[in-house]
């Protein structure tokens, strides 16, 4: 039999639409929270019951709703947000869609007061799973509350699909925790089952941050601020989990205050984060990117989590840059003071003034860290490194003597102070322990350092330093690469063939499908060379940039500089160590080695006091 089409009752669209925009309780919250947060409020209180689905009310003290629109703020696409096509392309709210309240009130009983200022009482609407009631007067503060009870009540088949109370809940936390931070000028309370699990008062980004997520978050972090104009900034803090005592892997990131996840942005930040993070951590952020409206587009799925970028490339390559950049910075660069309580509980207060190092700072001429003892053993490993290139190419690349190849790893030209030395960063050497850590002193407490670690990084940032001080130099291939492609891949060859000569390489495209490369970066090796062009070529088409190729050279240069660095075991003199500390006081990413792990680590007074219980 033949079915005829017909159009639906609004009641069955609005449930179909519900399932989209109100996938479990925490979507219904987040829609509402996002209306709270547009009118104005700065005070917005939560209480749920059983996760979400027992009880969502949300009350605020925002600019409210008059008398006459509270029965088109629960119908469908019914908005105060915009006014014409132009606002969809240019759109400054959270909330747009005007749809989101219409799918709540389907599928609950659902209920919505609010008092302007201008009025002297408020009114009330109720919507019972779709029924809606007539408006009365309610006696409430300026404002808006929101009751949704019972939800998915009238539709048993969907509400199976919703998982346990405390699963439930978590993603209720998570999106309440998610509009806090992008909101800290905003008071909000949160209970659950009526026992209260967050009080918090307005403030700035960083205390909210150490309110939820606990005070290391507060205490080690890089900032981030980079404006580049024309609307276009990215600003919070990044965190490296190795000095995060309890990780809970927290990563927010925020498009115009809207929290988003997209896959050019998470590549961005991975990228970002790369040559300083530990294969087995994630990285730890709280960022905001400020963009011009007319430069994205909100309007891509009805949960409002995904965006897509004008130029993705452009805005790949400004997160990553301005990460690596910030990511170069020093923990210790950021200290200040510190304070510590001793058995008398008298409390000091030291202030560590930082020290600036410049090339103009007087040298320190190590007795043996530049000694023919461990210069030698440098050569020899430079001589004996086996890698992909031919050792005599990474010499000359790096204008390296074959006679005195040690000098790119040399400690001369290192500022030191003698009798300063507490004032510093990383303090004055004290000993050796067991050939593998270096002991230091501060004026309020203790530094160990891994000697192998620290000298890694050191010796791999010169490196890079020489590498980016040089145009990038190509060697020519004696037979060209064949190389086969998929269309999309040859639609980001076309687009990005002058990039792709900038980063090092001749690649002519032969036919439709296929490349030919006739000469590759340098420090590149050809056995893997099809391979990287081939994910270049993907990075450019679903990113719109691609670090591929720096990633690889860092990672030849990673093991060069894990041969040439001190071992384990080699006696140094106190010369010596402090002259490493110097170094790594004045290198970027000192605080962890070529892999990610970290190369130092403090244990100040108040630290050493709790373990021997001392003043309690």
């Amino acid at each position: 039999m033949l079915k005829r089409i017909h159009k639906l009752n609004d009641n069955l669209v609005n449930r179909i639409c519900a399932g989209e925009v109100v996938e479990r309780p925490s979507s219904a919250l987040k829609e509402i929270l996002e209306n709270s947060i547009d009118a104005s409020s700065d005070r917005v209180d939560i209480e749920l019951l059983e996760g979400g689905s027992k009880l969502i009310k949300v009350s605020d003290n925002g600019s409210g709703i008059d008398k006459d629109d509270l029965i088109l703020a629960i119908e469908r696409h019914a908005t105060s947000k915009l006014a014409n096509e132009d606002d969809l392309y240019a759109i400054r709210t959270l909330g747009f869609r005007g749809e989101g309240l219409a799918s709540i009130a389907s599928v609950s009983w659902f209920t919505l007061s609010s008092k302007i200022q201008e009025s002297s009482c408020g009114y009330q609407i109720a919507n019972i799973f779709g029924e809606q009631n007539d408006i009365k007067p309610v006696s409430i503060n300026n404002g808006t509350i929101v009751e949704v009870s019972d939800l998915y009540n009238n539709i048993p088949a969907r509400k199976k699909f919703l998982k346990s109370e405390s699963t439930e809940y978590q993603h209720c936390k998570s999106t309440f925790e998610r509009i806090a931070i992008s909101n800290p000028q905003v008071s909000f309370s949160l209970t659950h089952n009526h026992k209260e699990i967050y009080s918090l008062s307005s403030g700035d980004l960083l205390s909210r941050i150490s309110e939820i997520f606990g005070n290391d978050y507060k205490n080690k972090y890089f900032t981030i601020a980079e404006d580049v104009g024309n609307e276009l900034s990215l600003s919070g803090y990044v965190y490296h989990p190795s000095y995060l005592a309890n990780n809970k892997n927290v990563q927010m990131f925020f498009i115009n205050g809207r929290f988003v996840r997209d896959k050019v942005v998470q590549n961005a930040i991975k990228q970002g984060f790369s040559g300083v993070l530990h294969h087995e951590h994630s990285p730890n952020y709280v960022l905001f990117l400020t963009i011009n409206p007319a430069d994205i587009d909100v309007n891509v799925h009805p949960s409002k989590n995904e965006v897509r970028f004008k130029d993705s490339g452009s805005i790949h390559s400004f997160i990553s840059r301005t990460l690596k950049k910030s990511l170069a910075d020093n923990l210790f660069n950021n200290s200040s003071s510190q304070t510590y309580s001793n058995a008398n509980n008298d409390t000091h207060s030291y202030d560590v003034p930082i020290r600036e190092f410049d090339n103009n700072s007087p040298s320190y001429n190590s007795s043996s860290i530049g000694s023919n003892n461990y210069s030698q053993g440098t050569k020899e490993h430079i001589n004996s490194y086996q890698g992909t290139q031919d050792r005599n190419l990474i010499a000359n690349w790096f204008n390296i003597p074959k006679d005195a190849s040690h000098e790119l790893f040399d400690f001369n030209e290192i500022g030191h102070k003698t009798d300063n030395a507490s004032y510093l960063p990383l303090g004055s050497a004290l000993a050796q322990l067991q050939g593998i850590y270096i002991l230091s002193q501060t004026r309020d407490g203790l530094i160990v350092v891994d000697m192998h670690a620290a000298h890694e990084r050191i010796i791999l940032e010169r490196l890079k330093t020489q590498l980016m001080s040089d145009s990038i130099a190509s060697q020519q291939l004696l037979m060209p690469l064949l190389v086969n492609v998929t269309p999309l891949q040859s639609e980001a060859f076309t687009l990005n063939k002058q990039q792709l000569s900038l980063l090092g390489f001749e690649i002519d495209m032969l036919g439709e499908n296929q490349l030919a490369i006739r000469s590759i970066p340098l420090l590149l090796d050809d056995g893997k060379t099809e391979k990287l062009v081939i994910d270049v070529l993907d990075d450019f088409t679903n990113f719109g940039g691609s670090n591929i190729i720096a990633d690889h050279q860092e990672e030849l240069l990673s093991t060069m500089a894990c041969h040439c660095a001190v071992r384990a075991n080699h006696q140094l003199t106190i010369p010596e160590m402090n002259a490493l500390l110097r170094e790594m006081e004045q290198t970027n990413r000192a605080n962890y080695c070529n892999h990610g792990r970290p190369t130092w680590f403090k244990l100040t007074m108040n630290d050493l006091d709790k373990m021997f219980m001392r003043g309690q």
